[in-house]
C-alpha cells in the first residue's frame, strides 16, 4: 500500500475550485461523500466494460471467431492507442472550465490534439500501411488484418463523439452529478443490443462490433448533453481570459503520454502476442481477457477524476488511500469467487460463449487477474492527485515506464513462442501499473523529505 503521509502531502495543493463546482465542495470529503460520488461512476464504468464484453461475445459466436475477435481486438487497441489524447479532454475541463467561453476554446484545442491521430488512422484503414501495421507489427493473419483495416475506419468515427461525451462528462462531474452519467451509460448499453442486432444485416466481422461500439456511444453523448445542457447554460457567458494554448499544452501533453500507455501497453503485448507459435488464438484469448480484465476492474480507473475533482486538503487525501483501499479489496474478492470457483466454467463458456480451446487458454490469465484490483485502483489515484494539483509531468515518466515494463515483461515471447498468450498479456498489464505506483509513490516520499509540495 502507498504510504499514507506521501499521498496526503501530494494533495496539500490544488488550485482554486472551478465556478463550475458543486456549491458543498468545499465541505471536505466524508466516506460518505465519496460513495456518493463514486458508485454511480463505478456502474458507468462496468457498463462500458460490459459493451465491450457483449461485443466479444457477439463476434465470438460469429464466424471464423479466432480471426474475427483478433481482428476487433487490434483495431481497438491501435486506434484509442494512437488517439489517447480523447482521454485528456476530461481532465482538462475539470482543471479549466470557468465559463461557457473557455468550453469553446477548450473543443478548439482538442481538435488540434486529434487532428494528426485521426489522419494516421485513416490512412492505417484505407492503405498498405494497415496491412503494415496489423500483418507485420502485429503479425495477424490475412483475413483478421482486412476486418481489423475496415473496424478501424469504423473507429474513427467515434473521434467528435468522445469529445463531446468528455466535455459533457467533466460538466457532469465538476457538478457532482455523477448519477447522470450512469443514466447515460445505461443508454448507451440498450442501444448496443439493437445495433449488434441490426448491423449484421449490413457489415460482417469485426465491423459490426466497431460500428455497434461507435454507434452506442452516439446515443451515450447525447443523452449526456442533454443532462447536462443545464449546467452548461448555468456558466457565465464570459470570464477570466480562456488558458492559452500553452498552458493547455504543458498540462496535457505529460497526461496524453499516461494515457496513451493505457491502450499503449496492450498495443505493445499484442505486438508480441503476434509472435506466438498461433498468433490468432493468442490475439483473441487476450482480447477477451482484456475485455473481462476492464470490466472487473476498471472501476478503479475513476479514482483519477474523483481525486482530481474531491480531494482538495490532506484530509480529503487520507479518506481517499482508504476508500481505494476498500473499493481494490471488493474488486480482488469479485474476481477470486469468480475465477476460482466453479462459476469460471459459467463465465467463460456460457456468458462468454467461448469455445472449449479458447476458454481453456484464457482461464490461466483470468486466475491471476486479482492482481490488477490495487495496482490499477492506485495508479488512479495517486494520477489524479497530481492532476488536480496540476503537476502533471511527472506522469509522463510514469506513463513510459508502464509501457517499458511491458515490453521487458513480453520479449519472453520471442524465445518461448508456446507460452500463454493470455496469462503473458495480463502479466505484462499488471506489471506495468505496478511500476507506476512504485515511481509515484517514490516521487512523493522524495518531495516530502525534500520539504516541497507539488508546483
Amino acid at each position: 500500500m502507498p504510504s499514507l503521509n506521501s499521498v496526503v502531502t501530494a494533495a496539500q495543493l490544488h488550485p482554486t475550485p472551478s465556478p463550475a463546482s458543486h456549491p458543498n465542495e468545499t465541505n471536505g470529503v466524508t466516506y460518505a461523500t465519496a460513495y456518493r460520488f463514486f458508485m454511480p461512476l463505478i456502474f458507468m464504468t462496468e457498463l462500458n466494460a460490459i459493451s465491450k464484453s457483449v461485443i466479444h461475445a457477439m463476434l465470438a459466436r460469429m464466424e471464423n471467431p479466432s480471426s474475427t475477435l483478433a481482428g476487433f481486438n487490434i483495431s481497438f487497441t491501435f486506434y484509442f492507442a494512437t488517439t489517447a489524447a480523447t482521454e485528456v479532454c476530461t481532465l482538462l475541463t475539470i482543471s479549466y472550465l470557468k465559463d461557457r467561453r473557455t468550453l469553446f476554446h477548450l473543443l478548439r484545442f482538442f481538435c488540434l490534439l486529434l487532428a494528426i491521430p485521426w489522419c494516421f488512422a485513416q490512412a492505417v484503414a484505407w492503405t498498405a500501411v494497415g496491412d503494415w501495421i496489423y500483418g507485420d507489427v502485429f503479425g495477424a493473419s490475412a483475413d483478421a488484418v482486412a476486418q481489423a483495416k475496415l473496424a478501424t475506419f469504423m473507429l474513427s468515427l467515434s473521434a467528435p463523439v468522445l469529445m463531446a461525451r468528455a466535455l459533457a462528462f467533466a460538466i457532469l462531474l465538476l457538478n457532482r452529478r455523477t448519477v447522470f452519467i450512469t443514466y447515460a451509460t445505461l443508454l448507451r448499453l440498450i442501444s448496443l443490443a439493437g445495433f449488434l442486432i441490426v448491423l449484421p444485416w449490413f457489415l460482417d466481422g469485426a465491423a459490426v462490433g466497431a460500428a455497434a461500439l461507435v454507434g452506442c456511444m452516439t446515443i451515450e453523448t447525447i443523452a449526456a448533453w442533454c443532462l447536462a445542457m443545464r449546467y452548461f447554460k448555468a456558466l457565465p457567458a464570459r470570464g477570466e481570459p480562456p488558458p492559452r494554448f500553452r498552458e493547455l499544452w504543458r498540462f496535457s501533453w505529460p497526461l496524453m503520454l499516461n494515457q496513451s500507455a493505457e491502450m499503449g501497453v496492450v498495443f505493445v503485448i499484442n505486438i508480441f502476442l503476434g509472435r506466438l507459435a498461433s498468433p490468432d488464438l493468442a490475439l483473441a484469448a487476450f482480447g477477451v481477457v482484456h475485455g473481462l480484465v476492464s470490466l472487473l476492474f476498471s472501476p478503479g480507473r475513476n479514482l483519477l477524476q474523483t481525486a482530481q475533482t474531491l480531494a482538495k486538503s490532506a484530509a480529503d487525501a487520507r479518506i481517499l488511500v482508504w476508500f481505494t483501499i476498500q473499493l481494490a479489496s471488493a474488486l480482488a474478492l469479485i474476481s477470486i469467487i469468480l475465477f476460482h470457483t466453479p462459476l469460471q466454467d459459467w463465465v467463460l463458456r456460457t456468458v462468454m460463449g467461448l469455445s472449449v480451446e479458447l476458454a481453456a487458454y484464457s482461464l490461466p490469465a483470468m486466475k491471476l487477474a486479482f492482481f490488477m484490483a490495487a495496482v490499477w485502483s492506485f495508479s488512479a489515484l495517486l494520477r489524479g492527485l497530481m492532476a488536480g494539483a496540476r503537476s502533471t509531468k511527472t506522469l509522463a515518466v510514469t506513463g513510459g515506464a508502464r509501457l517499458f515494463v511491458a515490453i521487458v515483461a513480453s520479449i519472453a515471447t520471442l524465445s518461448n513462442p508456446t507460452i500463454n498468450g493470455a496469462t503473458l498479456g495480463l502479466s505484462a498489464w499488471v506489471l506495468g501499473y505496478a511500476a507506476e505506483v512504485a515511481i509515484l509513490v517514490w516521487q512523493l516520499r522524495r518531495m516530502r523529505h525534500a520539504g516541497r509540495t507539488l508546483q
